[in-house]
């Protein structure tokens, strides 16, 4: 983030689910950071219950990361800049890869297409700015392989504590042209003979959904799923900002969540940070089938992102 300009965030406890849209009235005409035709800005453009969403104006130029932040990407230590994603502890999967056809025989392209950046690009479209891209992929019916690829940056040697953190940033842009999200009306023709129209609804929307989870080297962790309207921000980059008190704390064992709160993972160390694409709910409709067999129709979310920043605002 640059020094000289702050990111106004106001969230008045506002009532919509996580991904539910609250727009200000005056968010199209109130410019909240400084803009300058040669300097990173950016707009407020949404605010929802978890997290806000802004423009980024300028995007790549004359950009500067504030002092209490950590950046997983680029990466940043003592002000110097290690591209390398073995380095910066970057890891990733993609099963799609596995040689069961049968599996993936919806996607739109071929497998490969859906790995991880094999290195860092720039982007023409954010002043030649350093970024990676993923496909994200989530599976609609089966909860077999349903984060069927995704990254972590593992940042356990930083020793950062559940309590140090403020808020999570995100730089990214949806790109348009291999994004493929079915509507929820297409999911509830090829779902018909298994579920109800209720189910799907409470499942998806039919946009861009992104899990986080921050967690430590047992089973205390801390998510959050956010929702990005690909009709409204496609081809734009915005910056998702996430207060760190808007995750959901909690401690997992054999796929069993124990609410926690905040403060009882205050002084946890963080070891890593997942990403996957997801479904608004988290869930497949697998859970809601009761006959489940291998003929049930496989149906993906598939969601092409460009990510310019991933960062850590310290307290």
């Amino acid at each position: 983030m640059k020094n000289a300009t702050k990111i106004l965030i106001i969230l008045f406890g506002l009532t919509a689910c996580v991904g539910g849209k609250n727009v200000s009235t005056s968010a199209a005409s109130s410019v909240n950071t400084i803009n300058s035709q040669h300097t990173e800005s950016t707009q407020k453009l949404i605010d929802y219950k978890s997290y806000s969403v802004a423009r980024i104006d300028n995007c790549g130029q004359s950009t500067a990361a504030d002092s209490k932040t950590f950046s997983l990407f680029p990466g940043s230590n003592n002000g110097v800049k290690n591209q390398s994603f073995s380095d910066l502890n970057f890891s990733n999967w993609n099963h799609t890869t596995n040689g069961n056809a049968t599996e993936w025989s919806n996607l739109k392209m071929d497998g490969s297409n859906y790995n991880f950046s094999d290195s860092v690009k720039v982007d023409s479209s954010c002043n030649n700015a350093q970024t990676f891209h993923m496909i994200l992929l989530k599976k609609i019916a089966n909860w077999d392989h349903q984060h069927s690829n995704g990254f972590e940056c593992n940042i356990l040697a930083q020793g950062y504590k559940f309590g140090d953190i403020e808020n999570i940033v995100f730089d990214l842009k949806i790109n348009s042209a291999k994004t493929n999200i079915p509507s929820i009306s297409s999911i509830k023709t090829t779902y018909a003979k298994y579920v109800s129209n209720a189910v799907v609804d409470a499942l998806d929307e039919g946009k861009i959904n992104i899990g986080i989870t921050l967690g430590d080297n047992t089973n205390l962790n801390a998510s959050i799923i956010i929702q990005l309207d690909q009709e409204d921000l496609s081809d734009k980059w915005i910056r998702v900002t996430i207060p760190m008190n808007k995750l959901a704390f909690y401690q997992e064992i054999n796929y069993k969540k124990t609410p926690k709160t905040q403060e009882d993972l205050r002084n946890v160390v963080i070891n890593r940070m997942l990403i996957v694409g997801e479904t608004k709910s988290g869930s497949t409709l697998r859970g809601n089938i009761n006959s489940w067999n291998n003929n049930i129709p496989e149906t993906f979310k598939e969601m092409d992102l460009s990510f310019k920043k991933i960062e850590l605002q310290l307290k």
